[in-house]
């Protein structure tokens, strides 16, 4: 058993926060908001029957989650059965050994960028992959990877701009403009992004470059040193699948622009005779702005068809890719279950909304201090944000319509700290996992970044307040 932890920390650890949320429901009483008014009920235990069930019950709840890491592994895997996906690697990685430090920057700043706007960032992972893959190559060390790619998603969380999935659920849940305080969430961004790099850089520049590196899930072991393959026709895959992403994401209705909204409905009511025959063929297609995390999955499926006809790839080699694919993204989909259990005791159980009453009350009026660590709970254990304005945001806004602003900064950046160490941060864990990086590595790594931000989260909201 302790052989299987030790392998597998990342259970371990997401496993006894889930623990620490059942054993919360024994000993605090369920509660809810009404308007200004906290409802306190009686202790509603987490059973064993209930543990099992709910356990289960998050293949249901969140699909979507799980079908997009299986598709993105069968997506990747059936690209490394390619001659010219391999030589596109090779070629990239020789053209960039010698400058892991700028590569590093302009990953992070994109990947960071990306999220802070887009109003759902988890498809912006379809391209951590073949980051992964050429950062392995230039043997920048596993750390230094995660901290590249998956934790600048992070920076772009803690300083949201337009994101919908945390600046606009804010927003909304608390009556405030998305545009609110804007200068101090750029400002929060900035100094998140250069914190970051400054450490990773000094990482990237100190640990000594292992000739093997083990933590590319996806890893082209073999390249044909004389090969007639051509690498162009996945550069354009590439760069048609990321401007379509990036664009396909974007917050545009937020932005006022309707110009993709205007060209979708010509495209579906676009008739021959009176028939929509576009329609018919393509199906009603979702204008851009308004993709979801499955709209996302039929672009790498039709990319693996195209892959599949035109790539040389036989059927029998398709179907083993999907077979393996999924099977080296499986410990991945199971940490995300975990995961989102914590969640599922947090929303079903809410003891969480009375821990925040508790806080929220210690002082009259608002008080920076004590709704400080309220949001800080609050987000370790919401996993989403849209959770954690469930949990509370209608209570804030009730009854500190005076000072919402000042607590959709709090709530950002407590949840964007939280997001960068605790067991129930989605981007993390699953970076955490597909990277292979042990948690005590990460910690180690990132403490000082987090300590450096508290102090300008505070210094941020002290002026704000």
């Amino acid at each position: 058993m302790k052989k299987f932890f030790e392998k597998h920390d990342l259970i371990k650890i997401s496993g006894i926060m889930v623990l620490v949320s059942v054993l919360l429901t024994w000993i605090i009483p369920y509660g809810y908001f009404s308007g200004s008014d906290i409802v306190i009920e009686d202790i509603t235990r987490v059973g064993l029957t209930n543990f099992m069930q709910y356990g289960l019950l998050g293949l249901y709840y969140f699909t979507v989650l799980v079908t997009f890491l299986f598709v993105l592994g069968a997506f990747y895997q059936m690209l490394g059965k390619t001659a010219g996906y391999r030589k596109l690697i090779k070629d990239i990685s020789d053209k960039f050994k010698g400058h892991e430090v700028l590569v590093s920057l302009i990953v992070s700043f994109v990947f960071a960028a990306v999220t802070s706007v887009s109003y759902e960032y988890l498809p912006i992972v379809v391209f951590i992959p073949f980051v992964v893959t050429v950062l392995s190559n230039i043997k920048v060390d596993k750390v230094s990877a995660l901290a590249a790619t998956f934790g600048s998603m992070l920076v772009g969380i803690i300083g949201s701009t337009y994101s919908t999935k945390i600046a606009g659920y804010i927003s909304s849940s608390l009556n405030t403009e998305v545009t609110s305080l804007l200068v101090v969430k750029i400002a929060l961004f900035v100094l998140a992004f250069a914190f970051l790099n400054v450490f990773n850089i000094r990482r990237i520049k100190k640990v000594k470059k292992d000739a093997k590196q083990e933590y590319d899930m996806f890893a082209i072991e073999t390249f044909e040193k004389k090969t007639t393959a051509k690498s162009w026709p996945y550069i354009v895959l590439g760069v048609v699948m990321f401007v379509v992403t990036v664009l396909a994401y974007l917050p545009w209705s937020t932005w006022e622009v309707t110009l993709f909204d205007t060209v979708t409905k010509s495209v579906n009511e676009f008739t021959i005779l009176g028939v929509p025959v576009l329609s018919y063929v393509l199906g009603n297609l979702l204008a851009f702005g308004a993709w979801d995390l499955f709209t996302i999955q039929f672009v790498m499926l039709f990319a693996i068809l195209l892959i599949h006809w035109f790539g040389r790839v036989n059927l029998d080699e398709t179907i083993e890719a999907f077979g393996n694919g999924f099977a080296k993204m499986a410990p991945t989909v199971v940490v995300l279950l975990f995961v989102y259990m914590i969640l599922e005791f947090s929303v079903m159980y809410p003891v969480v909304p009375v821990i925040v009453d508790w806080f929220a009350t210690i002082a009259k009026g608002f008080n920076v201090v004590w709704n400080f660590i309220a949001a800080f709970i609050t987000s370790l254990f919401s996993v989403e944000m849209q959770y954690a304005m469930n949990l509370a945001g209608s209570y804030y806004a009730a009854n500190f319509a005076g000072s919402t602003e000042v607590m959709s900064l709090i709530f950002q950046t407590t949840f964007g700290l939280v997001s960068f160490f605790a067991p129930s941060s989605v981007i993390l864990m699953i970076g955490l996992s597909y990277l292979k990086v042990p948690y005590k590595d990460w910690f180690k790594f990132i403490w000082k970044f987090l300590v450096a931000m508290l102090l300008v989260s505070i210094i941020l909201i002290i002026i704000v307040a």
